[in-house]
């Protein structure tokens, strides 16, 4: 009796696992090799921005919120270990803000002293060209406009494999 409720709780296990891992797919709707999509958001200090202006640079947009526990946990790596140390005009930030007033997040950035580039997407329209759910949110584009990796949630080693094609794509 015991093996049959460890064989059950091992197939509910696997399919539960299965089941998450084609919900992150699904909800992934720019895939590796897409194009860059045409959006426009607004800074922090209310300049309209066009990706458009992203042609010929190697970007990584972030995709996070204030609320969100792994999005806390990336925020610092984002600052520290590629916006402090990759200094390179051809490489483009854009840490976009995901469904949050202006004020919430300029307190935010403010407590934590970020000087990343950030961006507003209150009714989440940018966001919705890249995914339908699911903080933090990664994405790498090259310089001639492709989705070179795409990542969910917050994983150091990702992260850091995520620097690495940065570096890679800066050097093509």
């Amino acid at each position: 009796m015991k093996s049959n409720a460890a064989i059950i709780l091992l197939l509910f296990l696997f399919s539960t696992i299965t089941f998450a891992q084609d919900d992150l797919e699904s909800t992934t709707l720019l895939k590796v090799g897409n194009n860059l999509p045409s959006f426009t958001t607004q800074s922090l200090s209310g300049k309209t921005f066009s990706s458009d202006e992203l042609k010929g640079k190697v970007v990584l947009i972030n995709f996070w919120a204030t609320w969100c526990p792994p999005c806390k946990a990336e925020l610092p790596l984002l600052q520290k270990n590629i916006c402090e140390k990759i200094n390179n005009k051809n490489f483009f930030v854009l840490a976009i803000s995901r469904g949050e007033a202006i004020d919430t997040v300029k307190k935010f950035i403010n407590k934590f002293n970020y000087t990343f580039p950030v961006y507003l997407d209150k009714d989440t329209k940018v966001y919705k060209l890249f995914a339908s759910k699911y903080i933090p949110r990664n994405f790498v584009i090259s310089k001639n406009g492709k989705v070179k990796m795409a990542t969910v949630g917050f994983n150091k080693e990702e992260f850091e494999k995520m620097i690495r094609l940065i570096e890679k794509e800066l050097k093509n």
